[in-house]
């Protein structure tokens, strides 16, 4: 069947009003239902709350709840002096990296802080892991670097990716 442009004209302006114009007449009548009666079964209503967030909210929040402990005491506006301990210079910080070292000296380390020979306790000062070492004449400490350890020992207190890291060295 052949239509002509009038006849396919109209029928493209009939289904366009078509599809605007049901559904706004559908909504309209939608929100004017004052000439139907309604009747409620008071054994089915349903109450629901709704509650506002945001901004304009008239909500109050619910006071903080105060578990049992032990009571705070209320500030002197002193505070307490914290001096440095006594260690008799055998305690330093510095920075540590790793090296692998013969497997002769799995527990050796270097360092110019301590005295040769001495029995070091190397304190990760960022997950507070400990190893201890011993500080041996081998190789090369870099510089800007205070200490550098066995790979094995360095692994014990941090990963390989984390080098270099800040260190608390005690013999």
């Amino acid at each position: 069947m052949n239509l002509s442009r009038i006849d396919r004209n109209r029928i493209t302006a009939v289904t366009i009003v078509t599809i605007v114009a049901v559904p706004l007449l559908w909504i309209a009548s939608a929100g004017s239902q004052s000439g139907t009666e309604t009747t409620v079964d008071t054994a089915a209503v349903v109450t629901t709350t709704t509650l506002e967030l945001g901004l304009a909210t008239d909500i109050t929040a619910d006071s903080p709840v105060n578990l049992d402990g032990p009571s705070i005491e209320s500030p002197t506006g002193t505070g307490q002096i914290a001096y440095p301990a006594d260690n008799n210079g055998q305690m330093r910080r510095g920075i540590a990296t790793y090296k692998r070292f013969p497997d002769v000296v799995k527990t050796g380390c270097a360092t110019n802080l301590a005295p040769l020979g001495a029995i070091i306790t190397v304190r990760n000062l960022n997950n507070g892991r400990k190893v201890e070492c011993t500080n041996l004449n081998i190789g090369y400490v870099p510089p800007n670097v205070d200490l550098v350890l066995h790979t094995e020992l360095f692994e014990d207190v941090a990963e390989l990716k984390e080098a270099p890291l800040p260190v608390e060295l005690t013999w």
